[in-house]
């Protein structure tokens, strides 16, 4: 069956649901309407990754995700917390006060890194991007894209495996939108099945993407591309859909679940 994430922004300027007014309680208003609307985990952020945000130190984004941790972790004692972020010390102390997956978005997962997650003998995402927020839309030219994409989370695999990790605590993410044009990002979401034989489980995280836009259209009006995306995706053997609307994706897995079925 596949699961749904939804996602928790603890961020003022995330491109979809930053809102300046977010706070831990607002917050956890939200993660029980995901909870109760059928989300198997919650992935929380405390920095913007869309493109050319604005960096923050680490102080700040532990400021935003640890006491969300804590009271998410106090609500739902078996519920996994996964953590969205770039930085070590972030995903240390975010293990520490109750995060059970990382969600390593930086590209670059350290040794010290897997080190945390055999540890904490939690789940590590390994996505594939290039430089940083800042820089990863100037770093689109790829000469094979599917097969690039395929060498560097079977690298990723390989470097966990070598630290200790084993193929279930893996999961992999084609990074839709990091370093991608909307072409790729297309041909990529064509293609999903060409990474399943990695043999680890995938995370599609396409949510509401710039790519999905239509003309005029804002990050609000794409929930209709959204669902035919993730249906696509469904299709290519995703196992796990990163998601802002868990109530309408839990009516599309049902939907699809039945369709599969039938067929």
């Amino acid at each position: 069956m596949p699961q749904i994430w939804g996602i928790i922004n603890a961020t003022p300027d995330s491109f979809y649901d930053g809102n300046p007014q977010n706070t831990p309680d607002t917050l956890i208003t939200r993660a029980q309407a995901f909870v109760q609307a059928g989300a198997d985990a919650l992935d929380i952020g405390g920095e913007s990754t869309r493109p050319n945000a604005t960096p923050i130190n680490e102080q700040e984004e532990l400021a935003r995700v640890i006491p969300l941790l804590n009271a998410l972790r106090a609500h739902y004692k078996g519920l996994p917390l996964s953590l969205d972020t770039r930085h070590e010390s972030v995903a240390a102390k975010g293990l520490a006060n109750g995060a059970t997956i990382i969600n390593d978005v930086s590209g670059n997962p350290t040794s010290e890194l897997f080190s945390l997650v055999k540890k904490y003998d939690a789940q590590l995402v390994l996505m594939h991007t290039r430089g940083t927020p800042q820089t990863m839309q100037t770093q689109t030219d790829y000469k094979d894209l599917l097969g690039e994409v395929k060498d560097f989370l079977a690298e990723k695999i390989s470097q966990a495996q070598a630290a200790g990790l084993v193929k279930e605590q893996l999961i992999i993410d084609v990074g839709f939108g990091f370093a991608k044009t909307r072409a790729q990002n297309y041909d990529l979401l064509k293609h999903l099945k060409f990474f399943k034989n990695l043999g680890v489980r995938l995370l599609v995280a396409l949510s509401r993407k710039s790519f999905l836009s239509q003309p005029e259209d804002s990050p609000q009006d794409r929930l209709p591309q959204t669902l035919a995306a993730h249906f696509i995706a469904l299709e290519q053997g995703a196992d796990i859909l990163r998601v802002h609307d868990v109530k309408e994706t839990r009516q599309l897995i049902t939907f699809y679940n039945e369709w599969e079925n039938i067929k």
